[in-house]
């Protein structure tokens, strides 16, 4: 959903905030590139798009006074949703539940009218600084976010993770005590090796101070975990750990539990990744599937030109790479026809949002000759934005319209399997994907509906 980094310096050198920021923001791309935004010291600027070049960077912050010894950084999939975020410096990842009595509460005050991220920030600001409570200020805020807050207030910087660990946090200090983290994730330790990152617990309320330096001030005693499962699926980076196990090991296992389950449904010749994120998961698929079936082939059918040049390549689901044989006369990423033709291909898809990148990995595999493909999902099915960090309409998504019309997981599978032109489609369920990561069903976030399908 968001990127979210926060830097504390108790050093004398106050530009290492702006080199460590830009630094981390330039790791955590990945979970943002649609707008960035700095606020550091008295100043504050953003954009829309990718971060900027470090040079750039460095300009952009003499120009806006980006000066001080604390700072957060923030990414996103698209531009600010809430209005209020253009004049108050909080960056969050997750979404906000059960805002509609907001204007109701006794601390309201002058953001009766405002948006829900104002409402929730001056009622907390109310109850954290003017009135000094920092339990209260914890359990309003785990009523309504389901996520990760930063809010920065002066020199102080205030983060909060809710109690079901919907989103992962984390906290670093350096071994001489001179810079103090909180991000979104520990894939920053490749690069910051002198820190040492923990995980900030579900349900804590943590402050960055010049005095107090990292410290908790308060935690929320009802913990009940909750995460999205999304950050397993594509979220997270590869080399970041959740609870002591890798993200690529999980990926990679998530593909061996859904070949496990899929294994009497299929016969098929090969499994390709596509898009990229999803050859961990196409990795652990085949090694399992390869169990099952004797003939079938673990190998790279669908590649990036890497052999070529070292142009930038870019991967179906940019919209850049459109029309690509037009106007280059070559594909940036293409089909091994050798491999494909008279084949039955299952291509293994994260997810099916809008079927865009799922359609086009079809037409390809078409036009290479396979005999048959099948679509493997890695994901349970998307009917809510909110499931893949989108603000997306949720009518924009292929699986939205049938929430309501069918009842029963090989309904869905086959309906999508029509629209977007394969032979057939398997979505994952809570229950594979549960096991994949190594957590009960119970503490993975899923809307009711894709919970409650029948997966039988």
């Amino acid at each position: 959903m968001a990127g979210i980094v926060a830097f504390y310096s108790h050093g004398t050198n106050n530009k290492n905030v702006i080199y460590y920021l830009a630094h981390s923001m330039r790791m955590l791309q990945h979970r943002g590139k649609a707008y960035w935004k700095m606020m550091v010291g008295n100043a504050a600027t953003g954009a829309e798009g990718w971060l900027p070049a470090d040079d750039a960077i460095l300009r952009i912050a003499q120009k806006e006074k980006l000066h001080g010894n604390n700072g957060i950084g923030y990414l996103s999939k698209r531009p600010p949703p809430f209005q209020s975020m253009n004049h108050i410096w909080v960056a969050f990842d997750g979404f906000f539940v059960d805002t509609e009595k907001l204007h109701l509460h006794p601390y309201i005050g002058p953001a009766r009218d405002s948006d829900s991220l104002f409402k929730i920030y001056h009622v907390f600001t109310q109850l954290l600084i003017q009135r000094k409570n920092a339990e209260r200020a914890a359990e309003f805020l785990d009523r309504h976010l389901r996520g990760n807050l930063m809010v920065k207030s002066g020199d102080e910087i205030f983060a909060y993770r809710d109690s079901t660990g919907f989103k992962p946090l984390v906290s670093a200090t350096n071994r001489d005590k001179t810079l103090d983290i909180i991000a979104s994730e520990n894939s920053l330790r490749a690069s910051l090796i002198d820190m040492q990152f923990s995980d900030v617990l579900p349900g804590q309320l943590i402050k960055m101070s010049k005095k107090g330096g990292l410290e908790v001030l308060a935690s929320t005693s009802t913990i009940k975990m909750m995460m999205d499962p999304f950050e397993f699926i594509r979220e997270s980076n590869v080399v970041a750990t959740v609870n002591g196990r890798s993200i690529y090991q999980i990926r990679k296992n998530i593909g061996k539990e859904q070949a496990n389950f899929l294994s009497k449904e299929l016969d098929i010749d090969s499994a390709y990744a596509e898009p990229d994120y999803t050859r961990p998961m196409t990795l652990g698929f085949g090694l399992e599937y390869q169990k099952h079936s004797k003939g079938f082939e673990l190998a790279e059918g669908i590649i990036k030109d890497r052999y070529d040049d070292s142009d930038h390549m870019i991967d179906f689901s940019e919209q850049v790479s459109k029309n690509k044989l037009l106007t280059t006369g070559r594909s940036l990423k293409f089909v091994m026809q050798n491999l494909a033709q008279g084949k039955k291909i299952a291509t293994v898809q994260g997810t099916i949002q809008t079927g865009s990148t799922t359609r086009e990995t079809i037409y390809y595999l078409k036009n290479a000759g396979a005999k048959r493909i099948d679509v493997i999902v890695s994901y349970v099915p998307t009917v809510d934005g909110r499931q893949v960090g989108l603000y997306t309409q949720n009518r924009e998504l292929v699986a939205n319209k049938y929430v309501g019309e069918v009842s029963s997981i090989d309904e869905l599978n086959q309906s999508v399997a029509r629209e977007i032109g394969s032979d057939s489609v398997h979505y994952n369920s809570p229950a594979v994907l549960a096991k994949g990561i190594g957590v009960p069903e119970n503490n993975l976030w899923f809307p009711e509906w894709v919970r409650f399908l029948d997966y039988k």
